[in-house]
């Protein structure tokens, strides 16, 4: 059966390898120095033995904050519960090892669990008054694996995808849909997404293949209209 010409249209996220670099280059600045900011705060740390950083759990706090992860006017809880949050989140991802974007294509039944079970840390200890959105959720899973798994399911990549995100089930099956679309885009292209000379490397903005994801699917730069305009 053929899909309507929209959702033929929304499979198409990851094209050639030129509007991929393109959209690279869109994502807003700001996002990208929070990201470098991350790497420096987290470089001692793979977030897979407890207990996590101090400095660590102040930086996270502060992304998350700035992109509000959990809702505009919904608090996170202090850095010293989040620290603790990240603590309970190193065993499900010392279980998920260096697993990323690509093994979303055929997850196994121990990768299933052990995301299944960081997903539910988060969603109950990242907010202070109520469970986090997929959106918060997601976020944090980009952070703590440093990339290798996302992007974030904000309303710019659900834009993109044909499931929508609401809980883990449906956040495995888009990152299953993602995969398999950057699977094509590599074949075809003859390249990568991620490495040292991969497409997000060629634009100065290297990443892990999850965050360069988000950088593709994500929000885009404001363009400033011309002076007086």
């Amino acid at each position: 059966m053929l899909l309507p010409p929209n959702e033929l249209e929304m499979l198409r996220a990851l094209t050639t390898s030129e509007e991929v670099r393109e959209r690279i280059r869109g994502f807003p600045g700001r996002y990208v120095n929070d990201w470098s900011r991350w790497l420096r705060a987290s470089r001692d740390c793979d977030f897979q033995a407890a207990p996590i950083a101090e400095s660590a759990a102040t930086e996270f706090k502060r992304i998350m904050s700035s992109w509000q992860a959990c809702g505009r006017f919904q608090p996170l809880r202090c850095a010293t519960e989040l620290q603790r949050t990240l603590d309970f989140a190193t065993e499900p991802l010392r279980r998920m090892g260096s697993a990323d974007l690509r093994c979303f294509q055929a997850p196994g039944e121990l990768l299933t669990d052990a995301i299944s079970d960081l997903w539910r840390i988060f969603e109950e200890r990242l907010c202070l008054k109520r469970k986090a959105s997929e959106v918060g959720v997601s976020k944090a899973i980009l952070l703590v694996t440093k990339g290798r798994i996302g992007p974030a399911f904000d309303s710019y990549v659900q834009s993109h995808i044909l499931t929508l995100v609401i809980d883990c089930t449906t956040y495995i099956k888009a990152l299953r849909e993602i995969a398999s679309e950057l699977a094509d885009l590599e074949a075809r292209e003859l390249t990568t997404l991620d490495g040292p000379a991969g497409l997000a490397a060629q634009t100065g903005r290297p990443a892990a293949v999850g965050r360069a994801v988000d950088m593709v699917l994500g929000p885009r730069e404001r363009r400033r209209g011309p002076a007086g305009g």
